[in-house]
């Protein structure tokens, strides 16, 4: 199958996946009641909730980022880191899961470290913020397991946690004893490129991989580990804020713990790689959690969810456009030189 064609497929694959999602997101509202609700929602405070899990977000997770990237170069600045995550998030926007090869691509570039490394710690990043949802999760499982239940039943989202929690898990064990046994894990790997790949390819791959690896490396420096935890948590904190402010927008009245049920059902839906920053999947799974767990008017609830998701992509869109720019400006004055 040629390349081209495996770009079509999986296009109308996920173009039908968002779709689906979308009708069963909509299906059943009244539309001239979501028209009420969105006239009578305040946009300022919309607005600011979603720049809050944008650029709080965005700059705890440079910061944190900061802390993986030590390992393979010390003083990176922190706008550099910022503004190439912003990049990588209008690059999601537009093609799912692009932005996790553009923004090391970027940082590499500009940085000259392995791009290889680099895209390595993006690797670590997805990998803490995959546990951090699983945890917040099992928080949302102990105040709210029954509702949970009667609201996602079918798809029984409390199997799907357990089993991806223990796949992290596993995943997270192996790459510790592969970086504390980092000399036998790269003589392991030689054996196995050399055994499996043609000459030509296994020395580029060997290489390859080790370089992956060495985005890992930050597990070497325990004294970093509490300051990552806590950016982690800042990070979590700021996009549940930012959900939690937003519903001022609506007047709906729910605790800052039910945002971050809210929150959690969203993000999990975020892993689902859909056209328009995970379009469809995001209306259908925050729709369902502040209808059947919190008893929120099915309008008011769409309305809600499709004002958070379309501020979130606009604002994501101008912001990494802007930084795009800038980025290829000093880009091209770097090339010049």
């Amino acid at each position: 199958m040629s390349t081209k064609l495996k770009h079509v497929l999986r296009f109308i694959i996920l173009s039908a996946l968002l779709v689906f999602f979308m009708y069963l997101a909509f299906k059943g509202i009244d539309f001239d009641k979501l028209f009420e609700e969105l006239k009578k929602t305040n946009y300022l405070y919309a607005i600011g909730g979603s720049l809050i899990g944008i650029f709080i977000g965005s700059y705890f997770r440079a910061l944190r980022w900061k802390y993986f990237l030590d390992p393979l170069k010390k003083g990176i600045h922190i706008k550099n880191l910022f503004s190439a995550i912003m990049v990588g998030y209008m690059m999601n926007a537009l093609i799912p899961r692009s932005g996790e090869v553009s923004r090391p691509l970027l940082l590499a570039k500009k940085e000259d470290i392995s791009r290889a490394a680099t895209f390595g710690t993006i690797v670590v990043e997805r990998i803490i913020d995959v546990l951090t949802m699983l945890i917040m999760f099992g928080f949302c499982l102990f105040l709210y397991r029954e509702k949970i239940s009667e609201a996602f039943g079918e798809y029984d989202i409390i199997s799907i946690a357990l089993y991806a929690s223990i796949a992290i898990l596993i995943v997270v064990v192996v790459m510790i004893l592969m970086i504390l046994n980092l000399e036998k894990t790269e003589v392991l790997i030689g054996k196995l490129t050399k055994k499996f790949l043609p000459k030509k390819y296994n020395e580029k791959i060997h290489d390859i991989f080790i370089s992956l690896i060495n985005g890992f490396l930050f597990i070497k420096y325990p004294k970093e580990y509490l300051k990552i935890f806590v950016l982690s948590v800042l990070i979590w904190g700021s996009y549940v804020l930012s959900a939690y402010v937003t519903m001022f927008a609506f007047k709906i009245d729910l605790s800052f713990l039910d945002a971050n049920l809210v929150q959690t059902m969203m993000a999990f839906a975020m892993m689902i790689p859909l056209p328009g920053n995970s379009a469809g999947s995001f209306h259908f799974f925050g729709k369902t959690v502040l209808v059947s767990v919190f008893g929120i008017d099915p309008e008011l609830a769409i309305g809600y969810v499709s004002v958070l998701h379309l501020l979130g992509l606009i604002s994501l869109l101008i912001i990494g456009f802007y930084y795009s720019m800038k980025e290829n400006i000093k880009l091209n004055q770097k090339l010049n030189q």
